[in-house]
């Protein structure tokens, strides 16, 4: 936030990566190779503060406090930029409300404009999120479906993907969606969101209870089950009622709404897996002279979701 202590920690850093010692003579000597020892304050400012933090064993507890009012800075910088989208008055209420949101967003996942990296911090990443680092249990570097041959070829769901589940009509994709989000869901703990525009969030309740429980679906809806099926069935909602799967059957579903939806959920339990069954029924507030067109956009908008 201070313009002299930004530089002598940029002084620090470039030590640090240089496996350089860092001290007051260093960090001097880096400033006053950049030509900005004089304009910091001189030798003399370094020794002010050094002064005012004479030991490293509270570290944390400071580096607490400059995170801290970090946040409340870009909070104050997040309220003006949202006041700016409000004074526009643009035409399109929902776009004006999903800008706020992308930069509240933002801010809540501590979240920077993008921008050129070096492959060293991508490489960093994949390491972090690979098999090669240890993890604790229930973190999923990509969600498994459990259908073997699909997980061969797609290495199971990586996440930022969007994956279409494309067939003609009645050939089962509901039911091959559902049963990928009941495997990862039961079968590996992830966190699995359904919206479901097609059907009532009762018709997918009878879907999942018949597939977990083996039971025809028709038996299940109309009650109609031995005393072994019963039992089943009874299983299976206990399997299910404790499995992290949540459903949104609004039937009137826009991309604006899903997105926002789908971020308050992850903020409260997490999420791995979005199921949206089917995405041609997602709705967009924009015109478009085309159904392709209108395709492209919604697409756009899951894929960036996913992302």
């Amino acid at each position: 936030y201070r313009e002299k202590n930004r530089w002598s920690y940029e002084a620090c850093l470039a030590l640090s990566e240089r496996h350089e010692a860092i001290n007051q003579i260093t960090v001097a000597h880096e400033l006053a190779q950049k030509g900005r020892l004089e304009a910091l304050g001189g030798a003399a400012y370094l020794s002010h503060l050094v002064a005012q933090v004479p030991t490293s064993v509270h570290v944390e507890h400071y580096a607490q406090i400059v995170n801290r009012l970090s946040i409340m800075r870009r909070l104050i910088a997040a309220g003006g930029q949202i006041a700016a989208i409000g004074y526009e008055a643009g035409p399109d209420p929902d776009a004006s409300l999903g800008r706020a949101e992308d930069i509240l967003y933002g801010l809540r996942r501590g979240q920077e404009q993008r921008d050129f990296v070096h492959i060293r911090e991508v490489l960093d990443k994949y390491f972090e999120e690979s098999s090669l680092a240890p993890r604790g249990d229930g973190y999923l570097p990509h969600i498994p479906t459990d259908f073997i041959d699909m997980d061969k070829i797609l290495g199971g769901l990586q996440r930022s993907d969007m994956v279409v589940l494309a067939a003609r009509p009645s050939l089962g994709k509901t039911s091959l969606a559902l049963n990928i989000a009941r495997n990862a869901a039961v079968g590996h703990g992830a966190k699995v969101a359904i919206f479901s525009l097609e059907m009532s969030r009762m018709d997918l309740a009878y879907r999942l209870l018949a597939s977990e429980s083996g039971v025809d679906i028709q038996r299940v809806r109309l009650d109609d089950l031995t005393e072994m099926q019963r039992d089943a069935v009874v299983n299976a909602t206990g399997v299910l009622s404790e499995s992290p799967i949540w459903v949104d059957d609004s039937p009137v579903l826009r991309d604006t709404d899903m997105r926002s939806k789908a971020r308050r959920l992850h903020h409260e339990k997490g999420l791995d897996l979005i199921v949206v069954d089917y995405i041609q029924l997602i709705r967009t507030n924009r015109p478009f002279d085309s159904p392709v067109q209108r395709m492209t956009e919604i697409s756009y908008a899951v894929k960036s979701l996913a992302r």
